[in-house]
């Protein structure tokens, strides 16, 4: 039975960088995108907040350089909490699946590890084959 289940993913930069925040954005989507094999066909929708020290890019951006044209997608911003994790990026994905819950695969890379330690016990990332898996993916009109 299909049913809308919630995916979740949160990264950090270092900066406040255009090019940084978008490349860290790709890469937590595509982590999601692949642990889980979701199509953007079967994505109701997706969230996408910030910390309140990261605003030189909408993180969404990143989702629609990977071709989710259709889907609908929501920035904003975390909220503030004194002593919680900086400049971080997280994603909320409202995916149609007939996984069940405990099937489903979070991603925490980065610093953000430390916000889920009890999901994070998954494979060691390689980086640079999950770059050559997003440029395979990015769209040539962006």
């Amino acid at each position: 039975m299909t049913v809308c289940r919630g995916v979740r993913g949160a990264t950090t930069v270092d900066n406040d960088d255009r090019e940084e925040i978008l490349k860290a954005t790709t890469q937590l989507l595509a982590l999601m995108i692949r642990r889980n094999g979701i199509e953007s066909t079967d994505v109701a929708s997706a969230m996408f907040t910030v910390t309140k020290d990261l605003h030189s890019e909408f993180p969404a951006l990143a989702a629609r350089q990977l071709g989710w044209l259709e889907v609908p997608l929501l920035c904003g911003y975390e909220v503030s909490v004194a002593g919680s994790l900086p400049r971080c990026i997280r994603i909320l994905l409202h995916w149609n699946t007939d996984l069940g819950q405990s099937d489903i695969q979070h991603v925490y890379i980065r610093d953000a590890v430390k916000l889920r330690p009890d999901l994070t016990r998954i494979p060691s990332v390689d980086f640079e084959e999950l770059e050559e898996w997003i440029q395979q993916h990015l769209r040539d009109d962006t």
